[in-house]
């Protein structure tokens, strides 16, 4: 063999299962698609700029999250906040207002009402214990604006809720898992209030520089612009196979690149039917992710609306030359983020008077290398395959954040996922040793 352990991807959860496999003193060779390692993450200059920004997943929670908090205590990473808005604009129930409350006095009790009832049917799920297709959950497992509409809300609140869903998940809830969007108030202890404070952290240095210590720490074999083709198992050992016609050889192999691309591998039975079908079926995230640079602002603005391309608009860095904005819209239908006449005007739908000075954006969903952006669980893919996509199958062994118990979507989740992966390889790994 030419390796003990082959990694398929060179995000965090390629790069966390590469690292804790060395460390348990395994060769290790990581294959990574783009020319870079980070995956999801990418942090990289703001176009005709010095200022390097997160053009993919950029915040953590560690109070909540554990697996990213370990990894910034292991490597002592710094994390600095985004900052506090002292400007607002809400596009919500086809109104634009400006005040620092989203919700008018009078929607107040039944706003009050939605959280408690968002907060008890998080608070049913055993979030992070086990994968979430859990008995007796079935129930939530169903369009998230259906669930939401079922407690007869009124407007404004009904779209602040569906907005905040909508942009964190990027996807209309329409598209989204109830069940997956309430285990995210269930991993911030059961608040949704929580979970509106709580994503404020970033690293310091970036994505990047977390995920090149982890790639130095793994003393991984690293193969940068090495798409896979094809991944091959028997009883021995695993064979991938490169778009190039390279063939490497392992005794075990990891898979660890997001759900939307696994239909473009050719793997025969390794995937296994569940995978098969999720491959099939896809995840729903599909966001759009701007930046824009802006003049002429009041002080720190932050923004919601559900009728607007943009459904979460917030000031992340203030510069010399301005301050630099981040948005997410949930389709890519409805915002190009490869117009930049578009993405103006799109900010402009909460600041009319803004001088944009000039936009940047990377297009996850035409990028080959992901397909869509970060984890979304469709209606029903949960109960019919969370616990089955993660499941090791003979030599091969999958992660991402996509198949997280947790986090799925985060950071967080990533590493998680790589190291349950790092684990179960480790097993196949002794258990041919002994034989």
């Amino acid at each position: 063999m030419d390796y003990e352990a082959i990694v398929v991807g060179g995000g965090f959860a390629g790069m966390t299962a590469a690292r804790d496999l060395h460390d348990a003193g395994h060769s290790v060779l990581v294959l990574e698609a783009r020319d870079r390692l980070g995956g999801r993450t990418w942090y990289k200059p703001f176009r005709g700029s010095g200022k390097t920004l997160e053009f993919g997943g950029t915040w953590v929670a560690p109070r909540w999250q554990p697996n990213i908090g370990a990894e910034i205590e292991r490597y002592a990473a710094e994390l600095i906040e985004s900052p506090v808005p002292s400007t607002f604009a809400w596009s919500l129930g086809g109104e634009l207002t400006t005040g620092a409350n989203p919700i008018p006095v009078e929607e107040w009790l039944a706003f009050e009402s939605a959280i408690r009832a968002i907060d008890n049917a998080a608070a049913r799920i055993r979030f992070g214990e086990a994968p979430l297709d859990q008995r007796g959950l079935e129930d939530l497992d169903v369009p998230f604006d259906s669930w939401l509409r079922g407690l007869e809300l009124p407007p404004k609140t009904l779209d602040f809720l569906m907005a905040w869903a909508g942009f964190f998940f990027g996807a209309p809830c329409s598209e989204v898992s109830g069940l997956h969007i309430l285990s995210w108030v269930a991993g911030f202890e059961n608040s949704a209030v929580a979970w509106y404070v709580a994503v404020s952290q970033k690293l310091a240095e970036g994505t990047a520089g977390l995920i090149n210590t982890l790639a130095e720490d793994s003393a991984a074999d690293i193969r940068l612009g090495a798409p896979v083709a094809g991944i091959e198992t028997t009883d021995e050992g695993a064979a991938v196979t490169t778009r190039d016609g390279e063939r490497y050889a392992a005794r075990v192999a990891v898979l660890a690149t997001p759900i939307n691309t696994w239909h473009r591998l050719s793997s025969g039975s390794a995937l296994g039917a569940a995978r098969v079908a999720m491959a099939q079926e896809r995840m729903a995230g599909h966001a759009t992710k701007i930046w824009a640079l802006v003049r002429n602002l009041r002080g720190n603005f932050y923004g919601v609306g559900w009728d607007t391309k943009i459904k979460w608009l917030a000031t992340e860095y203030n510069t010399p030359e301005g301050d630099l904005l981040v948005g997410f819209g949930t389709s890519p239908e409805e915002l190009d983020v490869n117009d930049g006449d578009a993405i103006a005007a799109a900010v402009r739908e909460f600041l009319p008077e803004a001088d944009v000075v000039a936009v940047d954006a990377h297009d996850w969903n035409a990028d080959e290398f992901s397909q869509g952006t970060w984890m979304a669980y469709r209606p029903g893919q949960v109960m019919r395959h969370a616990s089955a996509i993660g499941r090791p199958e003979g030599r091969l062994v999958v992660a991402g954040s996509d198949v997280a118990s947790g986090w799925a979507g985060w950071i967080d989740g990533a590493i998680e996922s790589g190291h349950r992966a790092a684990r179960a390889a480790g097993e196949v790994l002794s258990i041919r040793a002994l034989a």
